[in-house]
């Protein structure tokens, strides 16, 4: 009992280590190093070290949220040494069972106060160590083709990669049959048929692919420039921020207005984003999409003023 005891003390100081390293590790990468399963590391980040703030990004790796550091920790200076050596190297060491109790349970209940509030989308839940999302992985890895039967279609793929837009989870996969990369909502599939094919897609080519992906409507083949005026009001946060990753400033006015391009594959891609900053922002051009942007907007009150 003792030594699984001090085998868990061990793993949880290197996990601990690891994120105040900021070296962001994931359920796999820690399982792998410490010879234990993924449902004892999910375990440990989940009940033995609840009390921490541990988060995961989008590729599922394990963090501190921002402004927590080990360096602020409340150990004292005999355990901080304990903790920077080798725990096995200290058998000899005088009340070493009490260093460890203290240590242990300082890990356990540690409280954090963080100084930054940084709010997220709330993300659909997804159980990462499931068959199902195992199988996804392994099929984008080994760049296998796949057929693939969601709620109302069935399609050939080539998988790419997992993504989140908007809360959601899809998959973004080339469809074989039109030659066309699309985004599919990862609840809708049915059942995943493996092929015998492979396709060699480079992940060059993916990225670059990925560098066009704003929301859950891309296709591919569909791109298009939308031109906005971006009034001086809020100019700053457009030069400070991309928004979108194809955005370009192109003019500054005298008034500190910008002349700012987007290249999109849908209207929705940019559609939030110009409603957000509605009154300070004017669509320039297509005039397709600045004609219905205004439609809506006309509809918009009309409705008010009805009701």
């Amino acid at each position: 009992m003792k030594k699984d005891y001090d085998k868990t003390l061990t793993r949880l100081v290197g996990i601990l280590t690891k994120l105040s390293n900021e070296e962001m590790p994931t359920s796999k990468e820690l399982a792998d190093e410490y010879n234990v399963s993924m449902r004892t590391i999910q375990k440990d980040i989940k009940e033995r070290l609840h009390y921490y703030p541990i988060v995961k990004d989008n590729e599922h790796r394990f963090r501190f949220e921002y402004g927590y550091s080990l360096k602020r920790t409340t150990l004292t200076n005999d355990e901080m040494v304990f903790l920077n050596l080798a725990l096995t190297q200290f058998e000899n060491v005088d009340d070493i069972d009490k260093i460890k109790n203290s240590i242990y349970k300082k890990i356990i209940n540690k409280n954090f106060y963080s100084p930054y509030f940084i709010k997220q989308a709330d993300l659909e839940d997804l159980d990462i160590e499931s068959p199902f999302i195992s199988e996804l992985e392994q099929i984008i890895e080994d760049k296998k083709i796949v057929y693939i039967t969601f709620t109302n279609q069935k399609k050939e793929l080539e998988l790419y990669k997992i993504a989140a837009f908007d809360g959601f989870w899809y998959i973004l996969a080339k469809d074989i049959e039109e030659q066309k990369v699309k985004v599919f909502r990862l609840s809708d599939i049915k059942h995943i048929k493996k092929t015998e094919k492979y396709h060699h897609t480079s992940n060059k080519y993916i990225e670059e692919v990925l560098g066009r992906v704003h929301s859950a409507f891309f296709e591919d083949g569909n791109s298009f420039e939308v031109e906005v005026k971006v009034y001086k009001e809020i100019a700053i946060y457009f030069k400070n921020r991309e928004f979108l990753e194809s955005q370009e400033i192109l003019d500054t006015y005298e008034d500190g207005s910008l002349r700012v391009k987007f290249c999109v594959s849908h209207d929705e891609d940019i559609d939030n984003i110009i409603k957000s900053w509605l009154p300070h922002i004017e669509v320039l051009k297509p005039k397709r999409y600045k004609d219905k942007l205004l439609n809506e907007l006309q509809n918009y009150i009309k409705n008010l003023k009805t009701n």
